[in-house]
This record gives C-alpha cells, sequence and structure tokens, in this order.
C-alpha cells in the first residue's frame, strides 16, 4: 500500500478518495466536531486534532519514524481553508492580512520535512490572484531560473496548477476550484520547472508537469441521483428510514415563492409580479446573486454546493421539483460522498445527528470525493510505472 499524509482533512473527502490507493498514515484537522465526523468513517488513530501551526518539529519526525520507517511518503494532500480566497471574502484585496491564507505556507514545513514524491493541492481558483500563494509557488518549487535547486536542503517540485469544474470529473455539479499537483525532482537542471509570469503579474510554469488525468465527465444531476431512489420531502421533513435525509422548514412567504418558482432551473425572476413575492433588494439596480431563491435543475449539473447550501435562500440550493431545498444526503451525494458516509455535528455526536449548519459546513467545504479520486488514481498509477522503469532488467537466457 502507498502512504499519504492529508492536512486540513476537514470531514474526509480527500481521504474517502484515497481508500484502496493509499494509507492515510496522518490527518491533521484543527476543529475538533469536523474531526468527530473523520473519525467516524476514518478512525481516530491517526489523526491530528490541533492547529497545524502547533504541531512541532518533533512530532513530525516521530510521525515520520514511526508510520514510515525508511520507506518515503508517496504522497502529501493539503487542502487549506478557502474562505480567506474567496471572491465572497470581505477582504479583496490579493494582499489581504487574513491569517487563514498564511496556512498555506504550513504546507512547506511537512514537504521539507517527508519529501513526498507527489503533492496534491485544492482551494479556490481565486487563490491564484494572492501573493501567498505566489509565494508558496516559488518555494515549493525552489528552482531558479536555470532549474537549479535554490535551496539545497530542501526538496524541488515540478508543478501543474490548473482551473478545472468538477463536473469534468465525475461530479454532477458545477465547481471551479484551482488544483496544484507536483512531482518530487530528481535530476537537475530542470528548466522545465521555473515559475515564471504573465504581464498582469499572474504565476505559471515554464512546461507544466506532463501528468494529469483524464476527464470524465459527470452525469446530470438527475440521472446521478437517480440511482439513490431517495423518497421525496416536505419542508421540514426528515425521512423515517435516513435522518440525513431532512431539509429544513420554510416560512410561508417561502413556501409560496418556491411554489412559484418553475420546476427544474426556475428563478425569483419567474415569480408573478402581482403576487409581491420580491424583496425590496432585489428591485435594486445591479443587484448580483440572481440564484438566489432558485431551483436546480435535474436536466443540468448542480450549482456549487457552499455551506449554506440547506438554504433556499442563499442560492439556487431549491429542489428541482418538490417544493423544499435540499436535504443534507442530496448535498452530500452531489459532492459524490458515498451514501455510506456518516456525518455529526456535535464533538463525539452519533452518526447523521447535531447541528444541520455543522454537517452543511462539512459537507459545502470538503473536496469532492470523485474529484479527488481522479488525480489519486493517476498518482498511484505514475508511482506503479516508476516502480516497473527501476526493476533491474531480467538477464538474457544462455542455451547451454
Amino acid at each position: 500500500m502507498r502512504h499519504a499524509i492529508d492536512l486540513f482533512s476537514g470531514a474526509g473527502g480527500v481521504s474517502e478518495a484515497a481508500r484502496g490507493l493509499f494509507d492515510i498514515i496522518c490527518a491533521v484537522e484543527y476543529d475538533e466536531v469536523i474531526a468527530s465526523t473523520y473519525g467516524l468513517n476514518h478512525g481516530k488513530g491517526h489523526l491530528l486534532v490541533k492547529d497545524i501551526k502547533k504541531i512541532k518539529k518533533k512530532q513530525w519526525v516521530n510521525i515520520k519514524k514511526t508510520r514510515l520507517g525508511n520507506r518515503p511518503l508517496d504522497l502529501l494532500i493539503a487542502t487549506p481553508p478557502c474562505q480567506g480566497f474567496s471572491r465572497h471574502s470581505r477582504k479583496k484585496s490579493s494582499n489581504n492580512r487574513d491569517e487563514r491564507n498564511k496556512l498555506t505556507l504550513e504546507i512547506l514545513r511537512v514537504t521539507n520535512l517527508f519529501e513526498p514524491t507527489f503533492i496534491f493541492f485544492e482551494n479556490v481558483d481565486n487563490v491564484l490572484n494572492y501573493k501567498v500563494f505566489h509565494i508558496f509557488l516559488e518555494l515549493l518549487a525552489n528552482v531558479d531560473t536555470l532549474g537549479y535547486k535554490k535551496h539545497s536542503n530542501r526538496p524541488s517540485y515540478h508543478l501543474r496548477f490548473e482551473i478545472v469544474d468538477a463536473a469534468d470529473y465525475g461530479v454532477p455539479q458545477r465547481r471551479k476550484r484551482l488544483i496544484l499537483i507536483g512531482k518530487k525532482i530528481e535530476v537537475f537542471p530542470n528548466g522545465d520547472a521555473t515559475i515564471l509570469y504573465s504581464s498582469k503579474g499572474t504565476p505559471y510554469i515554464s512546461s507544466p508537469l506532463p501528468i494529469w488525468p483524464a476527464k470524465n465527465k459527470a452525469p446530470k444531476l438527475g440521472e446521478y441521483l437517480r440511482e439513490f431512489n431517495l423518497p421525496p420531502l416536505n419542508a421540514g421533513q426528515t425521512d423515517a428510514n435516513d435522518i440525513l435525509h431532512k431539509c429544513r422548514n420554510l416560512s410561508d412567504v417561502n413556501l409560496q415563492r418556491i411554489r412559484n418558482t418553475p420546476r427544474n432551473g426556475g428563478s425569483r425572476s419567474d415569480w408573478p409580479p402581482d403576487l409581491s413575492l420580491g424583496l425590496a433588494c432585489h428591485s435594486k439596480e445591479n443587484v448580483s446573486f440572481g440564484d438566489v431563491y432558485g431551483r436546480m435543475n435535474y436536466e443540468d449539473y448542480s450549482p456549487t454546493i457552499t455551506c449554506g447550501c440547506l438554504a433556499y435562500t442563499k442560492g439556487r440550493f431549491g429542489h428541482p421539483v418538490e417544493d423544499r431545498a435540499i436535504s443534507m444526503r442530496e448535498a452530500a451525494l452531489i459532492q459524490s460522498f458515498p451514501v455510506s458516509y456518516k456525518f455529526t455535528g456535535r464533538l463525539n455526536g452519533k452518526v447523521n445527528e447535531g447541528s444541520s449548519e455543522n454537517i452543511a459546513t462539512q459537507i459545502g467545504n470538503a473536496v469532492p470525493v470523485k474529484l479527488a479520486r481522479c488525480f489519486l488514481e493517476e498518482f498511484h498509477k505514475q508511482l506503479n510505472l516508476s516502480e516497473i522503469e527501476e526493476l533491474p532488467a531480467e538477464e538474457p537466457l544462455v542455451e547451454v
């Protein structure tokens, strides 16, 4: 089995994607409730519930010694918090001082110690516009303009990063994210790995790492959810056989709004004007968030599942045909978690119980399992190919 570390593991979406491919020898999650969900699915023996900044080098060295021995780390998974980089952040400047953004640099401490063969990094697409990400790229690549190491005591990586849509990788959801992958450089110089900048200051790789999974277009939302055969719900109802299949109640006016929203993709622009269902703020010019109070469409992909995905008032989270918002189960399935995956909304809570808001946050912040799986399968394949290439050639048979 290959070995991996999962930093900022959250509820465990990428660890789930690693099943059968990589043994997660250590996972790090700061939030205790979210860590409870991780533990329900992946165990707690390898889980550090701790601020990554407070994990000392001595502890990392001990993990390396006891869980890897002389074996190399095959993969480092790093999915740091994205809120500070989001386009919806109140701090719009690419140089904003959101402390969460500095967590990206913590990845380098682990990289420099373990020197993993591959790196998988995921964040919002807007991270590309931030100076701290540019610094991260420079330090991770660790090569000069000629392709030689800048710092001799640190590993160097040939990188590739692209903005992808999860719908192109098996997830029935339009979700734009930046994926960065890296492979440790063993032979120098490597001028292909140099970080360059466009005239607008956007970083790019001289010649990106020639490794990337093939696209795997997802089925549309209706086709994807059909196989799970979820029973219909009314607003505020919970499925008696699946407590995660639960949706929020709606006020009388919101019930009236969704009943007047056409099925499969209708929006607030479709409301009859004589019913006065619109909000005053929506009548102003240049008001954005047109998806608010909208329905999903079975014949299309879901919008991005966010932490507010259970609220009809926070986006296009109305059910395609039923007069309600989507349920936690539907949100988890759209994020491509298996139906067997367990969540909890409270510290050491029971399966699929506790705060719905906490569970929605875990689901919305997760890396979609099928998206991560495509990349992890590619890493696994590349590791196997490298192993075959390193095998000594067989001696030719000599006839006697």
